[in-house]
């Protein structure tokens, strides 16, 4: 059998009501070269006989299966078992529009000095066919829109994850350029902390905004970017990573404000879901570990402020955030 020109890495982890539509939307692909491997990271639910019925009528789809070790796992295990000269990752519940794999593949073929190409990128909420920028802002763009070698990028991705995975398609001999796979450690953000070390390698990144080619994001109750303690969790240990490598002055400032910001969005969470107490003493005990005068601001506000009042303005300082990294990446 021919090398397949992309391989397609699906992990997997009880999403077997949505993963039939995923593999649809590949096989709807244009391109039609391509392998992929489900990986179900020991899913409980049918995800097994579900992708089996693709397999047994499809050759060009595979199923490993793996003790649970989480997404990073699973998607390391994915790019080992393939050997397509290009990759693209795609979650079980999430769809490609039919054309992604046959132009950015294309755009590869043609362009050597590029090493990572992508797109676009849309939202829709489970049982409904409306495409949304995001969650948060319906018709308002947030990902990354630009091209250049990544030492260029690195402070767009400096300031949050604004790749999301589903997004590229690159060469094998990227993973291999970066000098390793996805992060396990991670529970979440290996894909921001992958983006980041693609930067540090210098990987040439080409944005290509052409029709029919977005990765599509399925939005539901039990979608992993709901977790958002464990995606705070996760910002905060990939910024402390950062700390002793970015290159410039101006970057580390950067970080370590970025940084401040998202322990405050832990108080945030903590004090919605555990009461104000709980977040007034993770706010004091951060500032103490960080040397912060802004988070041992924060305790003194959220002790002093009756509740309502310290929800609103922790909630006030959220949404500013928001707008500044919209400001930024549109400027």
């Amino acid at each position: 059998m021919n090398q397949p020109l992309v391989s397609v890495i699906v992990p997997c982890y009880n999403y077997g009501r949505f993963i039939a539509e995923t593999l649809e939307s590949l096989q709807n692909q244009t391109l039609q070269n391509w392998e992929c491997v489900v990986v179900d990271d020991g899913s409980t639910d049918d995800s097994a006989e579900v992708v089996q019925k693709f397999v047994e009528s499809d050759p060009r789809i595979r199923y490993v299966y793996q003790q649970n070790q989480g997404l990073p796992a699973a998607r390391n295990t994915g790019i080992r078992a393939t050997t397509g000269k290009y990759i693209q990752f795609l979650d079980s519940d999430d769809l490609l529009q039919p054309d992604k794999l046959q132009q950015h593949a294309a755009y590869l073929e043609t362009h050597a000095e590029v090493e990572l190409v992508y797109g676009g990128l849309r939202y829709f909420y489970d049982g409904t066919s409306e495409l949304i920028f995001s969650p948060q802002h319906k018709n308002t763009p947030w990902t990354l829109d630009k091209s250049g070698e990544g030492i260029e990028l690195l402070p767009f991705l400096v300031i949050s994850c604004v790749i999301m995975p589903p997004m590229p398609v690159m060469r094998r001999t990227t993973i291999e350029k970066v000098t390793g796979l996805f992060t396990e450690d991670l529970p979440s953000c290996e894909d921001w902390e992958f983006w980041i070390r693609c930067c540090y390698k210098n990987v040439q990144f080409t944005y290509l905004d052409l029709p029919n080619t977005l990765p599509l994001m399925r939005l539901h109750q039990t979608s992993m970017t709901r977790n958002r303690i464990v995606m705070v969790n996760s910002f905060i240990e990939v910024r402390q990573r950062l700390r002793p490598i970015l290159p410039t002055p101006q970057l580390v400032k950067l970080n370590e404000t970025l940084l401040n910001n998202d322990f405050v969005e832990k108080c945030i969470l903590t004090l919605e879901r555990e009461g104000r107490m709980a977040a007034i003493r993770e706010a004091f005990y951060l500032s103490i570990e960080r040397k912060s005068s802004i988070l041992l601001g924060w305790s003194v506000l959220l002790f002093a402020l009756p509740p309502t009042w310290a929800v609103k303005l922790l909630q006030l300082q959220r949404s500013f955030h928001k707008r500044f990294y919209h400001w930024v990446f549109k400027n």
